[in-house]
């Protein structure tokens, strides 16, 4: 019998172990980095819905002005709601952020507060804002899980849930941390650059498909060189001889100047779309491209993209590469897929990077379907072949065609991009001519720089020279937007288990509940 109990107890203790480590949604916010001037970052868990459709628990910064001395009759005029670009590392992901990351050094500009300014007068607008950035699922608490990359519908699920859930617990605050009520017109921006900014189109579409706009005050998007259209940004892989867009780059046909991403892209179809369960990754990639170890970087988020790239560097140049404990051996053909490129680096110098060749790294017949005209003739469909399958499963993720904007984008997107071509830009202009320079809008001389280079200048320029693009993103909506003193009635009617699973109502069960950000006891 006490042998019986000393098991059961040690049972219960591995449950409780398990059920300790399980993240759950905040009751309230977590300071994070209190040594900003007149700001403040916090962290927070969410609830929403897995890329499998269960229950899942995510994580997000919630950045806001809070100046220790307030102008009279302060508060926060401004939402933004930032989608974050690729990341491959765990550390990368917001919540892992420190006050000297590169990406929350630019952002922080954009709620560090402003005076009112006659010459600029949407400056203020802007900076007296909050900043909302989830970390998607597979960072932050959800690293355990697979990241589904570019699976557009899902992820723009979980990015709104960030921002209705962060603001609930935003309005709890009530003051504290010299933060600041909203006011009663507030305004709610979408921002996004890279990943960020094709999840930044999808989470526009997803808020007006589902009639969240006026609960939201949404306003528009402003984003910068993203994925819109996975099928024209793999033509241009496919086609391009440096010449597309009336630029001159370096890029050739059957290049791949960031091949990071194919991987990461195909991996996302795999592990996000129903046409693609039955397939793998090495339908499409050759042996000795997986045999790099790509796929064991990739999967345990330790090693950022750089940290890749200078991998197969050495791989290139010394034939070996350890990482952790484990020594990789480069393939065979190493010099046949790769070959080193010299680019102008982010800021300032130049960068050795690692360039591909696609006929070497995908199998010979993916290569030969993707390059084939007479194969994209015809809307693609589940068909169970592999080929036709991957490429229904990237134009489900196009987030250009089947929908109507009805709030404004100001799209920026640069030339000379060869990680995600201006194609993409083109796509959604081709899907959307009636509307041009009246709901959607480009500024593609911003610069002329590759994607990193463009990005960083995206960023800066969020807080310092693009007022006047929120400043059109907002002239185009209604003046009568229902208005809320604050953020606590957002989800005012939604119930939550622990796990994160919303309920249908109130529940009827016993026990314990989320509602409003706080723990609720049902006897």
């Amino acid at each position: 019998m006490i042998i019986r109990y000393l098991v059961i107890a040690l049972l219960c203790m591995v449950v409780q172990g398990v059920w300790a480590q399980a993240p759950a949604p905040s009751t309230e916010l977590e300071p994070y980095i209190t040594t900003l001037n007149n700001r403040m970052v916090y962290k927070f868990n969410y609830p929403s819905t897995s890329v499998t459709g269960e229950p899942v628990v995510l994580s997000s910064l919630l950045c806001c002005w809070a100046p220790t001395t307030p102008p009279e009759d302060a508060g926060i005029e401004s939402v933004h709601l930032y989608s974050h670009y690729t990341v491959t590392a765990n550390s990368q992901c917001p919540t892992n952020a420190t006050s000297t990351t590169a990406d929350l050094v630019a952002l922080s500009i954009l709620f560090e507060g402003a005076e009112y300014d006659e010459k600029i007068p949407y400056k203020s607008i802007v900076k007296r804002s909050i900043v909302i950035m989830p970390d998607y699922e597979g960072y932050g608490v959800s690293s355990d899980r697979v990241h589904p990359y570019l699976v557009q519908s899902v992820t723009a699920q979980q990015v709104v849930d960030a921002l209705t859930y962060g603001l609930e617990l935003y309005g709890k605050l009530n003051g504290a941390n010299n933060t600041l009520p909203l006011k009663d017109d507030w305004r709610c921006f979408n921002l996004g650059y890279s990943q960020g900014g094709a999840v930044a189109v999808a989470v526009q579409r997803y808020i007006e498909q589902n009639n969240l706009s006026d609960e939201l005050h949404f306003r528009g998007t402003l984003c910068g060189d993203g994925p819109y259209d996975l099928l024209a940004t793999m033509r241009y892989y496919m086609d391009d001889n440096g010449t597309s867009y009336d630029v001159t780059t370096a890029h050739r046909e059957n290049q791949i100047t960031l091949p990071i991403v194919l991987p990461m892209i195909m991996n996302g179809m795999i592990v996000g779309s129903p046409a693609m369960s039955n397939h793998k990754l090495d339908d499409y990639f050759a042996q000795s491209f997986l045999d790099t170890g790509i796929m064991d970087w990739l999967s345990t988020k330790n090693m950022s993209t750089d940290d890749i790239n200078d991998a197969w560097i050495s791989l290139i140049d010394n034939g070996t590469v350890t990482i952790g404990e484990k020594t990789y051996t480069a393939p065979a053909n190493m010099s046949e897929m790769f070959f080193k490129q010299e680019v102008p680096g982010m800021i300032w110098g130049t960068q050795t990077v690692a360039w591909a060749w696609l006929d070497k790294i995908f199998t010979p017949d993916f290569y030969n379907y993707m390059k084939s005209f007479d194969n994209f003739s015809n809307a693609p469909a589940m068909t169970g072949d592999a080929y036709e399958d991957m490429r229904y499963a990237l134009e489900t993720n196009n987030v250009c065609i089947g929908w109507q904007p009805q709030h404004r984008i100001q799209f920026a997107h640069s030339k000379g991009d060869m990680v995600v071509p201006y194609g993409n830009y083109l796509a959604f202009r081709d899907a959307h001519l009636n509307v041009e320079n009246d709901i959607y809008r480009v500024d593609d001389t911003f610069t002329d720089s590759d994607h990193l280079k463009a990005g960083s200048l995206f960023l800066m320029k969020l807080g310092t020279e693009f007022f006047d693009y929120f400043q059109w993103i907002d002239a185009a909506q209604p003046t009568g937007i229902t208005t809320m003193a604050d953020a606590r009635g957002l989800k005012s009617d939604r119930w939550y288990d622990l796990s994160g699973r919303m309920l249908d109502g109130r529940p009827t069960k016993k026990g314990v509940y989320i509602k409003d950000g706080c723990k609720v006891v049902i006897k």
